[in-house]
């Protein structure tokens, strides 16, 4: 078997392709194979790939347009038998020269990560000089943990482990259109470990046609993270449906006061438990960051609801029913 594949899905990015595979020909590592899956594009995508002429760049092309799951499915089914790790591209972003390498090296010496990525910069210029990335959790722990809020991972910055993909018979949800890859990495995580580097290996490209951030797929993407995280919750025994979620995480919806104290009520309980599954598996630095995290998640609610923060008992309800945070302190991160 040999060590790594790069599965890298196309679909009308020629503008940037070459870039990003510039930068995986770049890298420190060397032995490992480059898989072009081309979804129908439409433009010189197969011109820039022909234009290589380096045996460890591999080309398909689909027959018709699939999308993005499909596309990935496809090549785990192919790759997942002859690799020992797949490591995920997106054909706009752009990888440093020792991403590979840092990362198999750190796959090497934690055999039961399963799945591991990196820090990464976001950028809608790759010409600028980064100053800050967005930071993504390392802990194992606290990632399984991050996954009620977020995806956790820079999806183009991943490299998993084959045999537990294969095992565990893994693939994307192809239903999924915008966050596909969030919903794999919750069904990982009920199998084993993830973890990311703390070095910033990548750089993300921001484009406004994006899934997830074009205007007619916003919908659909909050839609489908609502239902992500609705099923997550339920596998920590705490039930939301998938309005729940949407309303509390992403809604801008004016409530009544009665309707406020119900909801804020339920939230702060969910999010009391959760907290006490975690207490004897997070380190000082990431219990503290939950809690933060937790407090703001209140907050951001509360602005959306349209209630009014001026109201006495409101702030003697919410600080008396939290349980996660120290009350004064979270009175100053309301504050704040």
């Amino acid at each position: 078997m040999k060590k790594l594949a790069v599965l890298l899905p196309t679909y009308n990015t020629a503008l940037y392709l070459k870039s990003s595979i510039d930068s995986i020909l770049n890298q420190t590592f060397h032995d490992f194979d480059l898989y072009v899956y081309d979804d129908c594009s439409t433009d010189n995508t197969a011109e820039i790939v022909s234009s290589y002429s380096n045996s460890r760049i591999f080309y398909r092309k689909n027959e018709a347009n699939l999308g993005i799951a499909k596309t990935l499915n496809r090549g785990l089914d192919e790759l997942l038998p002859l690799y020992e790790f797949i490591a995920r591209m997106d054909a706009d972003d752009w990888a440093y020269s020792q991403r590979f390498e840092k990362q198999l090296d750190f796959l090497d010496k934690n055999k039961e990560i399963l799945l591991c990525g990196t820090q990464g910069y976001w950028l809608k210029d790759f010409n600028e000089k980064p100053l800050k990335g967005w930071t993504y959790p390392t802990n194992t722990a606290y990632i399984k943990y991050y996954l009620l809020f977020a995806a956790t991972f820079g999806h183009s910055s991943v490299i998993f482990r084959s045999q537990a993909i294969s095992n565990h018979n893994l693939r994307y949800d192809e239903a999924i259109t915008t966050c596909e890859d969030w919903e794999l990495w919750v069904r990982i995580s009920k199998i084993g470990k993830m973890a990311n580097l703390p070095d910033f290996l990548m750089k993300y490209r921001i484009l406004e046609n994006s899934n997830h951030r074009s205007l007619e797929k916003i919908n659909k993407h909050l839609e489908e993270r609502s239902k992500i995280i609705s099923n997550y919750w339920n596998y920590f025994d705490i039930p939301f449906f998938e309005e729940e979620i949407h309303e509390l995480y992403f809604g801008k919806i004016a409530v009544s006061r009665k309707e406020f104290n119900s909801k804020i009520q339920k939230l702060i309980g969910a999010f009391n438990a959760i907290y006490h599954k975690t207490e004897h598996s997070f380190s000082i630095k990431d219990k503290k960051d939950f809690r933060y995290l937790l407090a703001r998640k209140i907050l951001n609610y509360w602005k959306r609801s349209q209630i009014s923060r001026s109201n006495p008992l409101l702030w003697i309800m919410i600080v008396s029913k939290v349980e996660f945070m120290n009350k004064i302190k979270l009175v100053k991160s309301i504050i704040r």
